[in-house]
Order: structure tokens, then sequence, then C-alpha cells
């Protein structure tokens, strides 16, 4: 197994690192690549990377800092690459083709927070969308488990939530899981339609106990009602698929997605 994790000079990214080797080593070990890349603060109008020696002084300790969280967790392979660019275009696009190459790609929540913010706003949504391999976003403050034994699946019969639930099966083995089939409407859905009894089959063929809800949540936002599922149940994973469909044709195409990544209060793993 292959983990990407996205480093930058930020105070967060070695969360982000914890999650990944704490993962993997829950999972049968593998390896762990580093990726660093950040936006220049200021970036002279005649250079469109910027000055490759500047990126690498600044990646050096943050380098050094990566390879000492993971030899506290030893079995691992490790590697490191730095994005020679400060253009965010270029960095989303390379964070983008190494997550191709990954069975999980570990980002960070943006930290409305922090100031002199270096990473493009919208990575999150760009890789999730081009890679087509699963991304975990972690929040940027919790302390959180990383054995996932208590899931929360969000599914809406898309193409996208098949996708996720595929896609989370490697992680979630032995878990327990409570699917909650969302959709805006006045009266709850049949429980005992084929889909929902077919799903929890699916997950039982792969060892994750579930329970399939579907509720009626027209008094509520989608993502509201699914982080505050999360909290009822002390789940330590959400897993939905990005940007599928939503429901109403009023609803936003994505709006779901975009407040779970400006509310998110536990790891989410999104595919699309």
């Amino acid at each position: 197994m292959k983990i990407v994790v996205h480093v930058d000079t930020g105070e967060s990214w070695p969360r982000r690192v914890e999650a990944a080797a704490k993962i993997l080593a829950n999972y049968g070990g593998g390896r762990i690549l580093g990726l660093f890349g950040q936006m220049a603060s200021t970036l002279p109008s005649y250079s469109f990377h910027g000055d490759k020696d500047v990126i690498d002084r600044d990646a050096s300790p943050h380098r050094k800092r990566f390879y000492d969280i993971i030899a506290a967790h030893p079995g691992l392979e490790v590697e490191w690459h730095t994005i020679h660019s400060v253009n965010p275009g270029f960095i989303v696009s390379e964070v983008t083709a190494n997550a191709q190459f990954a069975d999980l790609t570990v980002l960070g929540q943006i930290d409305p927070r922090a100031t002199g913010e270096r990473v493009p706003a919208d990575m999150a949504e760009q890789v999730v969308l081009n890679c087509g391999r699963p991304v975990l976003l972690i929040p940027y403050t919790g302390t959180f488990d990383y054995d996932f034994k208590r899931v929360l699946i969000a599914y809406n019969d898309s193409r996208e939530s098949s996708r996720a639930v595929g896609d989370a099966l490697p992680f979630i083995k032995g878990a327990k899981a409570r699917v909650e089939v969302v959709r805006h409407a006045p009266e709850k859905a049949d429980p005992n339609d084929w889909r929902w009894v077919e799903l929890a089959k699916r997950l039982a063929d792969h060892g994750v106990t579930a329970v399939v809800e579907t509720p009626a949540i027209a008094n509520i936002g989608v993502a509201d009602f699914l982080l505050s599922q999360a909290a009822d149940t002390d789940a330590q994973l959400l897993i939905m698929g990005a940007y599928g469909k939503l429901g109403l044709p009023r609803m936003l195409r994505g709006s779901v997605t975009r407040d779970i990544l400006r509310q998110m209060t536990l790891p989410v793993l999104l595919a699309h």
C-alpha cells in the first residue's frame, strides 16, 4: 500500500503524517510519500515557478521532521518529493498526478485561522475531482483514531457514492458501519428497498457490519445532518462521494461536499 501526504510549512501537516503512518501500520505496512508543495507569499512578475533553491531551503526542515516522525513507526518505506514550483495550478496538478499512483492521498482541511495561507484553497476539491483515487481529509483541529472501527457512510444512490464505498473497503474491514441514505424528502425511503439490502450485503461481503438507515431530512441541511450523526455515533470516519447528485434540483451541485470540507469535525474519505 502507498499513501501520499501533502506537506507544507503550516502547523498541521505533522498530524497528516501521523495519520498516514498509523493507517499503514494498521493495514499491513507499505510506503509513505511526503509531497512538499506550497505557494509563495509574494512572487516576482517575471517568475512563474519561483526559485528552486529557496523552495529547497523552505522544505529542508520539514523534510527532516517528516523523516523523524516516520522513524517512530518502524517498518514503513519512506519517500520524499519537493514540488519545485510556487505556482498554485502547478502544485495542484503535481499533487493530483502523485495521487493517481497511490492507494490513498492525505490532505488537510484549510485552517481559516491561519495567516499567510500558502496552500491553494481549492486543492482538496481539485485533487478529489481529478485523481480518480480516494482522498482522506484531516481536520485542522482534534485528536483522532485511525483504526476506523466505527464509520459513517453517506449514500445517495449515485456513481460517486458507489465509488466511495468501494474505495473505502480496504480501510474499513472489520468495522461497524452506519449507512445514511441521504435524500431531501418529507418522508423516509423504504428501508427494505433491494438497493439498501444489497448495499448492506456488499459491505458484509467485505467484513463490514452495516446498519442502513433511510431518514427524511427535509428540515436540516445534509452536511449538518451527517456531522450530527457522526457525533452521535462516535464515528471515526465519514465516507462519502464528492460532488454527486444531491436530491432537489434547486440544490447546487457540490454544495454538500463544500459544506463538509468547511465544517468537518472528523476525518472524511472522499471519492469522485
